[in-house]
């Protein structure tokens, strides 16, 4: 005879349904040694037809006739109408071959479907994740997504506007869907009723799903704060821009209105060094302006270096010039 206790780590039940299969075999004076089968993958327990941890089989045979027409296989716990174990009378009887009569036993049926309930909890975190990452994207998009597109040749015109106005949204919804997947991933606890399977993630997933997430919150708050870092590569960007500039050289000074934050101001000096007759240019997002150094020999006019500044996404108020 072979009898074999099925389980994964991961529910409590195991040794002790290890200790009461070994009394009953004992009680019935079978010297059947017991064997612990650990269940390590899903192809694993559809082979074996691992119900839940623990199962206890007789000759291949769950000892629960319930849960023999069952194929809910996967990684969950068996509560056994809420004792934990399989009750001593269907381990005997299946061990005496009696559970052919008919006899009565303790559990009803668990639901087809319980030992699935682990997948929506894990699929949960993933989609916490990814919104959470993919508003915070978007949430910063009014600083990244007019310099891409100037990038790419096109009109970034009114875009940084848009989603700044956007923003405030975007990064609650970015924090809130963190909140969720910690939530899915920490908080959330399993509820068993009498006689069902509890779904218990595989451990792995888990431990996966919680290194995802404390990587989306790198990610997310590096998203979330880009506008206000983003002056470090702006500064360094003033500095080439500065020593390209000549003492001589006549000075534009315009005043911007719709910058939203630092970022901006490197949208807009790419359009004005593109400006044919620009030597220079540096934007001051604190400042709300930018300063232009021209060639005298042939500067450029104002009005193309407005249109520069409308290109980019944003406005001219005024324009002064000194030496």
């Amino acid at each position: 005879m072979k009898v074999e206790v099925l389980y994964f780590e991961g529910c409590p039940n195991h040794e002790p349904a290890v200790r009461l299969t070994r009394e009953v075999l004992a009680e019935l004076g079978n010297d059947a040694p017991v064997e612990e089968v650990e269940i390590t993958s899903p192809e694993e327990a559809e082979r074996l037809r691992f119900l839940g941890s623990p199962t206890v089989l007789v000759d291949g045979v769950d000892v629960e006739p319930s849960a023999r027409t069952r194929t809910a296989y996967g990684f969950s716990c068996r509560t056994y109408g809420g004792k934990g174990v399989p009750p001593r009378e269907l381990i005997a009887n299946a061990v005496r071959g009696n559970t052919e009569r008919g006899e009565p036993h303790c559990c009803p049926p668990s639901p087809p479907s319980a030992a699935g309930t682990s997948a929506p909890k894990g699929q949960g975190t993933l989609l916490a994740v990814i919104g959470s990452v993919a508003s915070a994207v978007v949430a910063s998009a009014c600083c990244w997504l007019p310099l891409l597109l100037i990038g790419v040749g096109a009109s970034a015109a009114g875009v940084s506007a848009m989603f700044e106005r956007a923003r405030p949204v975007f990064l609650v919804g970015a924090f809130g869907l963190l909140g969720l997947g910690f939530f899915f991933a920490y908080g959330q606890k399993e509820a068993c009723a009498p006689g069902e399977a509890c779904a218990v993630p595989n451990p792995r997933l888990k431990r996966f799903n919680r290194v995802m997430l404390w990587g989306s919150v790198v990610v997310v708050t590096a998203f979330a704060f880009f506008p206000s870092y983003a002056g470090l590569v702006l500064a360094e960007n003033a500095k080439a821009a500065l020593a390209q500039g000549s003492a001589q050289s006549p000075t534009l000074t315009l005043g911007i209105k719709g910058m939203s934050c630092e970022a901006c101001a490197v949208h807009i000096e790419k359009g004005l060094t593109a400006v044919p007759g620009v030597r220079s240019a540096t934007v001051s997002y604190v400042d709300k302006a930018a300063s232009v150094s021209v060639d005298p020999a042939s500067p450029p006019s104002r009005d193309a270096l407005a249109q520069a500044v409308k290109d980019a996404g944003y406005d001219v108020t005024s324009v002064t010039e000194a030496r």
